[in-house]
């Protein structure tokens, strides 16, 4: 019986589509139990963060002190300025490299071995000198009698020995060199062996081995010395005569043997100084001063301040154990405030964006900024005003972008909140974060460009600027009358210190809203992966008629490109009058009949008018089976095609779990045709496997492909048909309990229904008949 198969059939297409309403279905909103669980492990990673490495310092690298700071207890220290001026002066003295041509110290010895030869080979001195004159000069005729006589082994060993064991360690350089050298004014000089030259050139490395020797054996070409020839004479075992040759020779080189490199000078400079261990530890005894008053509070100064502030807190823990408990309970209190304060916001206020998954993303992208926050300023804390506001401000712009702006308001100044108590600062420091965080939310209502993200972050450079400057002369009163003690006739006396603080903080804030506002925009697609999200900018680019898919889809199956494009504009109006997104509604429209590119002819749009109709050949439940396909279909094709997760719940709800009717009441006639031996025909059996819209972009997109499709079929589509038609379809779908899983209301399904029927009223529109032209008939 073909209606029993049919239920074969159905339970495989309801198979089939099991996984694509996986990715359809709304995600399970937090229920107490994993709420209170991320909420948990939030806390304790944070507690963590704020707990490690101690209490912070009560003020910044750059601060005047306002009274002399002196050390609580006794502790000890690495001299970090003596290291840096170890460190330094290592750098400086550090002599200056020079890399060997080693190709040509390795030719010199066969040109000189071959000097022998030519000897031989010459005869008489005048013939020698003739042939090598430009290399030689005048050849002694006494030199040419011995190197004549001379026998080869013993000549070849000679020049092999001091070419390789002598002359390559005074080298020759030319005049650039030698003016390096004179500027550098160092006594020695670092010659790269032969074998390290290579490598060294090849940046390989920088420190393949050296060999030290006196600035004095340095030779300038043309410019020897007759100190230098004595010493190379030396080691020629050869006669004066021959030795005065082979130097002759030497000095006619047009290439120096050697040549100054000033980036592996730089490199191994600096690793040396690397290696330079720190100072041994430096007794600071209690009640020391580390700052005097009215002193700007510098790097090496901070960095006394803080060991004095870890010795004592381990003193503290020493010898009053319970009181340094007690203090970390306090601070852990403080965290698990704020904590808790951040979880009622998320579930209370915005319940609808509290899933599961994107729970767990937002509680590690808040840890992982509050990580670097802490982090990066401990290594660098003069930046505390960028490296310490800037992981706030990716925090709001992540939300406004993943949320929207009203939890990313909330959420940014709660985390701004977090960072400036674990950072230690003052009310200062979070108005500054919280006057950026309020910039970015505030600017990006929707990022449909990227450089709208960059002009953000320009605007927010400037909140961040006039804030710091603003706060940071607030308190300019209280601080200079804390340093002076006394006001001038004049009026309050400001150390401009202070104002140079200021401008310092200020510029470093102001720098890091434009760097966060970059590597924001760098991120942007591991964001939009992340939080399961498509921004306006990328909708846009997925809305250009040349995207593959599209442009298939308008190639092999026009009717339904048409149709799509329609849905499109009116969904796009229906979102924007109920305060959706309606660029979402127009997208998702664009791709929601995908799947017809299966089997186009089997849809009616597709079909040429007057056509056969592919669906009169087949029974009811065949005709159901590609009807309903096109949905499973559509989800395969958005996969192969890589679109975004967001726009699939529009391909798999735009027709809920509604009835095939055109089919069903086929199936019904097809029944009572055959007799009592048919079994009823259900109506379930002929209903879409769903999901049912799960969003109001989905809803919206569902309502306006019905409407579309009504209207078009109506011979006159004058106003008032329109508005019946559309009225008719939407109070079917809410009968039929499409809407019951989105959060639509009556009222804006009323919004709806006003909006598409002027939208449908515009697209129908009624246009004036041209009049046929008369033709005059004049006889001939």
């Amino acid at each position: 019986m073909w209606f029993r198969k049919t239920s074969a059939r159905r339970e495989a297409i309801r198979a089939d589509v099991a996984e694509a309403e996986s990715l359809t279905r709304r995600e399970p909103v937090v229920k107490a139990g994993p709420a209170v669980l991320i909420a948990l492990v939030f806390f304790l990673v944070a507690s963590a963060i704020q707990l490690y490495p101690g209490e912070p310092l009560p003020f910044r690298i750059g601060d005047r002190a306002a009274m002399d700071l002196r050390s609580p207890v006794e502790f000890r220290i690495d001299n970090p300025a003596e290291t840096r001026r170890l460190r330094e002066a290592m750098r400086a003295s550090t002599p200056p490299v020079l890399i060997a041509n080693d190709v040509l110290i390795g030719d010199l010895y066969s040109r000189l071995v071959s000097l022998h030869l030519e000897a031989i080979a010459a005869g008489s001195a005048e013939a020698f000198s003739a042939k090598m004159g430009d290399k030689l000069g005048p050849v002694n005729p006494v030199a040419f009698r011995e190197l004549n006589m001379m026998d080869h082994q013993a000549w070849n060993a000679a020049m092999r020995s001091f070419v390789y064991q002598t002359f390559q360690y005074f080298p020759v350089v030319d005049a650039a060199t030698a003016k390096t050298l004179n500027e550098i004014n160092n006594d020695q000089v670092n010659l790269t062996t032969l074998q390290a030259a290579a490598q060294i050139r090849a940046a390989a490395t920088v420190d393949a081995g050296y060999v030290t020797r006196p600035r004095s054996q340095v030779i300038v070409q043309g410019e020897w010395q007759d100190r230098q020839r004595q010493e190379l004479k030396v080691h020629l075992a050869v006669t004066n005569s021959l030795a005065d040759l082979v130097l002759g020779y030497l000095e006619r080189l047009k290439e120096p043997t050697y040549k100054y490199d000033a980036r592996v000078t730089a490199a191994l400079a600096d690793a040396r100084a690397a290696q330079t261990p720190n100072v041994s530890k430096t007794v600071v005894p209690a009640n020391k001063i580390i700052v005097e008053k009215d002193q700007i509070i510098s790097v090496d100064d901070y960095d006394l301040l803080v060991a004095a502030q870890r010795e004592f807190e381990r003193a503290t823990a020493r010898k009053n154990p319970w009181a340094a408990w007690m203090s970390r309970l306090g601070q852990a209190a403080t965290v698990l405030m704020i904590t808790l304060a951040m979880l009622a916001y998320t579930l209370r206020m915005h319940s609808s964006v509290a899933t599961v998954a994107r729970g767990w993303a937002l509680a590690g992208l808040m840890l992982v900024t509050l990580f670097i926050a802490k982090g990066v300023t401990v290594l660098l804390p003069q930046s505390v005003y960028m490296f310490g506001i800037a992981p706030t401000l990716l925090t709001a712009i992540i939300l406004c972008i993943a949320f929207n702006q009203r939890f990313a308001l909330g959420m940014g100044c709660l985390h701004a909140l977090l960072v400036t108590f674990t950072l230690g600062q003052g009310v200062d420091f979070f108005l500054t974060a919280a006057a950026g965080v309020g910039v970015f939310c505030f600017g990006l209502s929707e990022l449909r460009t990227r450089g709208r993200l960059i002009e953000v972050g320009v605007f927010a450079s400037g909140a961040l600027f006039v804030s710091v400057w603003t706060l940071g002369l607030a308190r300019l009163v209280g601080s200079a009358w804390a340093t002076t003690g006394t006001l001038a006739a004049t009026g309050i006396t400001v150390p401009p210190a202070d104002l140079a603080a200021i401008g310092g903080h200020s510029l470093w804030a102001a720098g890091g809203g434009v760097l966060v506002a970059m590597f924001a925009l760098a991120i942007l697609p591991f964001v939009e992966s992340v939080f399961n999200i498509t921004t306006s900018m990328t909708l846009l680019e997925l809305a250009d008629a040349n995207k593959p898919l599209l442009r298939r889809l308008a190639q092999e199956a026009p009717g339904t490109f048409n149709h799509s494009l329609t849905v499109g504009t009116m969904a796009e109006a229906a979102g924007n009058a109920i305060g959706v997104s309606g660029l979402m509604c127009r997208v998702g429209s664009y791709y929601h009949d995908v799947g017809k590119l299966s089997k186009p002819q089997y849809f009616i749009e597709n079909q040429t008018a007057g056509g056969p109709n592919r669906h009169e050949k087949l029974s009811p439940a065949m005709s159901l089976l590609i009807i309903v396909g096109h949905v499973k279909d559509g989800i395969e094709l958005a996969r192969e095609y890589g679109l975004p997760r967001t726009v699939h719940p529009f391909i798999g709800e735009h027709h809920g779990t509604t009835l095939v009717e055109y089919f069903y009441h086929a199936a019904r006639q097809r029944a009572e045709r055959e007799g009592d031996d048919m079994p009823e025909v259900s109506d379930t059996e002929f209903r879409y496997p769903g999901p049912k819209p799960q969003t109001k972009e989905t809803a919206i997109v569902m309502i306006c492909d019905g409407c579309e499709s009504v209207v078009r079929g109506i011979d006159e589509p004058t106003p008032g048909r329109i508005e019946t038609a559309v009225h008719n379809m939407i109070m079917k779908r809410l009968i039929d309990g499409q809407f019951s899983e989105c959060d639509l209301t009556m009222r804006e399904l009323s919004i709806i229904e006003e909006t598409l029927v002027r939208t449908l009223g515009a697209i129908h529109h009624g246009r004036v008949a041209y009049p046929k032209a008369e033709v005059e008939v004049k006889s001939a």
